[in-house]
């Protein structure tokens, strides 16, 4: 709900998402550093993918 308040700027919205993922995905997304909500959302997936990939393997 934060996320959409008024006055939140564009990075704050990417460090509330990121705040919010598991653990085993929110450190690589944030050493990412995305700078908006689509960048994070994006770097999300793709370790979220990743992680699927291992635990198949």
């Amino acid at each position: 709900m934060a996320c959409h308040a008024s006055g939140v700027t564009t990075h704050q919205r990417a460090e509330l998402f990121v705040g919010g993922l598991p653990d085993h995905i929110h450190v690589d997304v944030e050493l990412q550093g995305p700078q908006d909500l689509q960048t994070a959302m994006y770097y999300a997936r793709a370790f979220e993918r990743r992680t699927v990939a291992i635990q198949q393997a």
